[in-house]
């Protein structure tokens, strides 16, 4: 047997039945951690019987790399069992594992995946661990990251100036300071967590306060599925991703519980929720927490934190104290964020929000072979993606490249997995905006011809591969804002086409944003800009908070930039729509973090509730392309307000029915008129759960083929591979 860079072979001799039972058992039960994507057989020359004993050879590394490189898992029941046995000599052991759990990816320099090219080549094996290591009857044969007390990675409690503090179980230590109310930078695999107790108000309005979050929803960490159930709602399938191998965080729907902090999720009705999936968070929950706390350690707008001299530097005014350890994190890789969602097929009830730890560096599989690209996705929510064949590999979340450390962190991962996948490029593929960094960063590298793909093609292709599908279908992508083909900002789009080509068909009439960019942070602006094509100046006279709320000399400001067109950029975007109804009708009127305004939207739609008149709006044919004029909606919700105050449950309702009914009407006029019948749901809109469910079925019900994301996000998490895919049709054709 043999592992090296191209794969797993075995040389088997013996019977025919006792190997066709050995492939058997290979495909039907795998190791755990086992992904099999394809065995070939060949057929060797009569058996000598040269082999008398089962031997694993050296691994070597070859030219040419085809072996998967595995993500980071959980540990695993058998460790965990032993981590609390007092009689084992790893009983509370923080980095316990075996060749079933533990950390890969965030670990592995390059492969074969073999020790030395790990950050655990600086850990000389005790004897004790050696022998399990080479002992094939052992659990831990050939578990590269294996170590135990003696020999392997420690914890060190630290202050926040970065000096260690001598304690003899720095692991204890930090429970009783989280139990007193401090914030702890928290080690893990990928990156650092800044934890909190998340029943104690000063501790969690202390951290809001340093890290500038006011109300941004923290993520939380249970031990065990009967903790979480306490505190959320869990049903069947959400229990089933709690607790798969990968240990996302999943969007689950409080449930009353007098003991959580308000303070953890305002204005939110769900709470995202993980299992602990490292021996360090275990031993940091068992007997001491219900739940903690478990954000990502970084500055806001800034990637999270991985190095420990990184760490203490930026994080030290946040935290109160560091809990690190030794082992070397080689690439960061943020906690994966999913959600499911019912009413859909069951392969589509899994929802990927975030694609970090646990998912990457998993590979989205394709039937056809392409030339080798590097796509380099959005600029916000940034992934990049490079293939090998048929073989379409998306890094893990960056982030926002309007950040310089995002961007410079972009950059390292497009050489971290060059160097491991050893893809070597034969093009680059970039977003059509033309002041993105990594527009310019495409265009500035004088290596790789660079081609450009818009950004609503590169959804639609994005949901389209990953289901599979290669005729020409229709493209329902709704986002916050993408560089359309005509210069504008694009968002409400239905598109006609496959990966070669693209026509827009329909999109929603261009509005303004008052402003550009601080729109986005002031939602009230682009409520303010419809109402002005309304109402003209008179909007000043409605007895409405989104106008009254404004004082004179800047609603009037803005009422000059709408009539002049000073600053006040065009989009179609579905995305500001949700934000100017929810400033509109007093939902929210400025945001903290993206898509605030319209989550709280959605959290605003009444339980109970099934169905809602829908408001009005206009479809008219501008040169062959439908425009959905929505000012009637916005005046019939203006109207709706002077007659009766509290009405923010009902109208949220009513908004989201329309949109639905929107989409399948322009839907069923594209197939009356096209003889499509496929649909793919794409964008950062479908996110919004009501809006994805309703639309599916809708859909469905008229008798359309619907597609939407499980692979890959439906924001610009997932564009990458819809760029990567796009170019490499190009390419070869």
């Amino acid at each position: 047997m043999l592992n090296d860079s191209s794969g797993v072979t075995i040389e088997i001799e013996g019977t025919q039945d006792a190997i066709d039972n050995l492939i058997d058992h290979l495909v039907t039960k795998p190791p755990p951690l086992a992904t099999i994507d394809e065995i070939t057989l060949i057929r060797a020359n009569e058996s000598k019987g040269e082999y008398t004993e089962f031997k694993i050879k050296h691994s070597d590394a070859n030219a040419e790399r085809e072996a998967l490189i595995s993500p980071d898992t959980n540990v695993c029941p058998a460790c965990l069992e032993e981590l609390f046995d007092s009689t084992n000599r790893r009983y509370r052991y923080p980095f316990i594992n075996c060749t079933d759990c533990g950390p890969r990816y965030t670990i592995i320099k390059d492969i074969p995946y073999d020790r030395p090219l790990t950050t655990m080549n600086v850990f000389p094996m005790c004897e004790e661990c050696y022998m399990e290591y080479d002992d094939p009857s052992n659990r831990r044969f050939h578990a590269q990251p294996n170590a135990c007390w003696t020999c392997g990675p420690m914890v060190q409690l630290l202050n926040n100036d970065g000096k260690l503090i001598e304690v003899e179980d720095p692991i204890e230590e930090t429970v009783n300071l989280l139990k007193q109310g401090k914030i702890i930078a928290v080690k893990g695999l990928g990156g650092y967590h800044l934890m909190v107790d998340p029943m104690n108000d000063t501790a969690i309005a202390n951290l809001r306060q340093r890290k500038k979050r006011e109300c941004k929803p923290f993520a939380l960490m249970s031990e065990t599925i009967e903790q979480i159930k306490k505190y959320a709602h869990v049903n069947e399938a959400e229990e089933k991703l709690l607790l798969g191998v990968e240990r996302p965080i999943v969007l689950l729907q409080k449930r009353p519980f007098k003991n959580i902090s308000s303070l953890i999720a305002p204005k939110n009705q769900d709470y995202g929720v993980m299992l602990a999936y490292t021996p360090l968070h275990y031993l940091l929950l068992r007997d001491n927490f219900m739940a903690l706390i478990a954000t990502s350690a970084n500055i806001t707008d800034e990637p999270i934190a991985y190095k420990d001299t990184d760490a203490t530097k930026r994080l030290q005014k946040i935290t109160d104290y560091f809990l690190i350890h030794n082992r070397e994190i080689h690439i960061r890789a943020d906690d994966s964020i999913v959600r499911h969602v019912p009413n859909l097929k069951p392969s589509h009830q899994t929802s990927i929000i975030r694609r970090a730890r646990g998912y990457v560096p998993r590979a989205v599989m394709g039937k056809e072979a392409f030339p080798s690209v590097l796509a380099l996705g959005a600029e916000l929510k940034n992934t990049i993606c490079l293939n090998k064949g048929n073989k379409f590999f998306l890094s893990q979340h960056i982030g926002d490249l309007k950040n310089l450390p995002v961007f410079n962190s972009m950059k390292e991962m497009i050489i971290h997995l060059s160097n491991i996948l050893t893809i070597e490029p034969e093009y680059l593929v970039c977003d059509l905006h033309p002041d993105f960094l990594s527009t310019r960063y495409a265009f500035e590298q004088k290596k790789l011809p660079a081609m450009q793909v818009q950004h609503h093609h590169a959804h639609m292709a994005s949901c389209m591969y990953e289901n599979g599908l290669s005729t020409i279908a229709i493209g329902v992508v709704f986002d916050g804002v993408g560089y359309g083909s005509d210069g504008k900002a694009w968002g409400g789009e239905f598109l006609v086409g496959d990966y070669h080509d693209f026509e827009r068909v329909a999109h929603f009439q261009y509005f303004k944003l008052l402003g550009g960019d601080k729109a986005v942070k002031e939602p009230y602006r682009i409520a303010l800009a419809f109402l002005y094509d309304i109402y003209g100046y008179d909007l000043t006279e409605l007895p409405i908070s989104v106008v009254t709320n404004r004082a004179d000399p800047a609603l009037y400001i803005l009422l000059k930039m709408a009539e002049k067109n000073i600053n006040a950029p065009l989009t179609s975007s579905v995305g500001r729509i949700f934000d100017a109804v929810s400033a509109l009708i007093d939902v929210r009127g400025l945001v903290e973090y993206e898509a605030q305004a319209a989550i709280e939207l959605e959290h605003a739609i009444p339980h109970g509730v099934a169905i809602a008149q829908t408001l009005p709006y206009h479809i008219h044919d501008d040169n062959g392309v439908w425009q959905i004029d929505i000012h009637p909606m916005i005046q019939r919700i203006v109207e709706s307000i002077q007659v009766r105050k509290g009405m923010q449950n009902i109208l949220s309702l009513q908004f989201h029915q329309t949109i639905v009914k929107i989409v399948a009407d322009i839907c069923q006029r594209i197939r009356d008129a096209r003889g499509i019948n496929d649909v793919v749901l794409s964008g950062g809109v479908f996110l919004n759960q009501f809006i994805l469910i309703n639309c599916y079925e809708n859909l469905t019900k008229l008798g359309f083929k619907v597609y939407t994301h499980t692979k890959v996000p439906a924001t610009d998490g997932g564009l990458s591979l819809g760029q990567a895919v796009i170019a490499g049709y190009k390419i070869r054709n």
